[in-house]
């Protein structure tokens, strides 16, 4: 159901945004002024702040001269300011980013958790506070993870927090804002998800599905409620649940179609009209009496040497190229919360072990950056030429982009990768397709919003929409 109702939300958005098919871009100025979700708004002007942080490392990391002088300072704020009024989109990357957009807030909304932590830490397992910060602009809704986050940094002067750390400080905000109240906090929060996918909708949702439910549940470690979800879904026919009998399942703990037990009556209900939604209570979250011990995550240092040995010795295979003009348009992967059932109050597999950190990107050299872009060009370039867009995913996905997606995400098994190419082979629809990776990624515990993740998803993307494509530029590569 979610993933339709995502697409629905996008190209609605899509067509609110582009009024003329001749349209090739997208200016971030008149984007804000549209009436679209502020959501939407923030994640695109999130991603400009980006490009321009981006832009102004170039040249203020240069050694040459002063930047920090006020008076420099000063005019290289009124450029920045300047060029982030005239920031405009490519229409097939505004396209891509609106389809991520609208996953992420629709991850964000059921499994805050479990999104911020994979969103947070995709590229390594412990990050600078301000980097929180940043990041947690992209979200609109919860404001009291905001605020508690951010009031918990400055009690303990925190500088840097790793990936176990927020995860535990997470749980403890949670354990506040649904301590007292517990039921109405939870309903509250049903109400808001509902209240989104009405808005997703275009028109008013009077069920969630019993799947979204737990999930939500089981994100924010509400044990006792998500095993009575869970029970639904095992021992019963629902599908989906209106707001009255979620209210039932979780103040009599009775699943629909059962009675009270005999001597009881059946509780009060308030309805959905009567429940104030999680924003609208305005949760204060106490943190003076949190605790996030010092992290066990650990570094191999010797593995990690390994890695960086080796990220030289694949640089060293390939020759520079002259840099080749790429047609490629990025997709992310299709939104699904149909997993598989676990065991309570078991963690989740994407978080159970993180990823060992990555060296450094921004230390790579040009002659690596190019060698990059190169390799995905002939990919791209041989997918383009041909005349059946169903080619063989195998030559689209070589180089150095397949070693390091066999590294990172399969773990060195380079059988399990043939035979999970050999699947998608198999295959004739993206929206097939996007389900195959998202069961691979739940299953292997890989982060979706990491950069080997986000790349092969792009490129198995291009296996079905050959003509979905935009002139990529060098920027597009950095992330490889």
């Amino acid at each position: 159901m979610l993933d339709e109702t995502v697409e629905r939300f996008t190209e609605r958005l899509r067509q609110t945004v582009v009024q003329d098919q001749k349209m090739t871009s997208i200016p971030l100025a008149y984007l804000m002024r549209l009436d679209i979700p502020d959501s939407i708004k923030h994640f695109f002007d999130q991603e400009v702040e980006i490009w321009i942080r981006e832009e102004e490392d170039k040249f203020t990391t240069n050694e040459r001269f002063d930047y920090d002088t006020p008076e420099v300072r000063m005019l290289i704020d009124q450029i920045f300011d300047r060029l982030k009024q005239n920031a405009t989109f490519h229409i097939t990357k505004f396209n891509q980013l609106l389809e991520r957009a609208v996953k992420l807030e629709m991850n964000y909304l059921i499994e805050p958790h479990r999104t911020l932590s994979q969103f947070l830490f995709k590229d390594s397992h412990k990050i600078s506070t301000m980097e929180v910060y940043d990041t947690l602009k992209y979200f609109f809704r919860y404001e009291y993870y905001k605020n508690a986050i951010s009031d918990y940094f400055n009690q303990k002067y925190l500088r840097e927090i790793a990936q176990d750390q927020f995860d535990l400080l997470m749980d403890q905000i949670d354990e506040k804002a649904f301590g007292d109240n517990r039921i109405e906090a939870i309903l509250g929060t049903v109400k808001t998800i509902m209240e989104f996918l009405s808005e997703a909708e275009g028109s008013e949702v009077s069920t969630l599905p019993v799947d979204v439910l737990y999930a939500a549940l089981r994100d924010r470690k509400l044990t006792e409620y998500a095993q009575l979800a869970d029970r639904l879904r095992s021992e019963t026919k629902f599908d989906e649940l209106t707001f009255e009998q979620i209210e039932t399942l979780l103040r009599d703990k009775t699943l629909p179609g059962t009675e009270v037990a005999p001597g009881e009556e059946p509780s009060e209900k308030v309805g959905f009209e009567n429940v104030a939604d999680i924003e609208s209570r305005q949760l204060e979250v106490p943190v003076a009496d949190f605790e996030v011990p010092e992290s066990q995550l650990s570094f191999d240092e010797e593995e990690e040497t390994e890695e960086i040995e080796e990220e030289v010795e694949e640089e060293e295979e390939y020759e520079e190229e002259p840099e080749i003009a790429v047609e490629e348009k990025e997709a992310p992967a299709e939104f699904s919360y149909e997993e598989e059932r676990e065991e309570l109050p078991q963690e989740e597999t994407a978080e159970a072990e993180p990823e060992p950190v990555e060296p450094s990107f921004e230390a790579e050299s040009e002659e690596h950056k190019s060698s990059v872009a190169d390799d995905l060009a002939d990919h791209v370039a041989r997918q383009i030429a041909s005349d059946n867009p169903l080619q063989d995913l195998n030559p689209m996905i070589s180089g150095r982009i397949r070693k390091k997606i066999i590294k990172k995400l399969f773990k060195k098994k380079e059988q399990d990768f043939l035979n999970f190419i050999a699947t998608l082979n198999a295959l004739s629809s993206w929206k097939e397709a996007s389900r195959i990776i998202d069961d691979e990624f739940y299953t292997r515990g890989i982060n979706p919003y990491s950069k080997e993740a986000i790349s092969l998803s792009d490129i198995i993307y291009l296996r079905f929409f050959p003509k979905d494509k935009y002139v990529a530029t060098e920027d597009d590569f950095q992330k490889f």
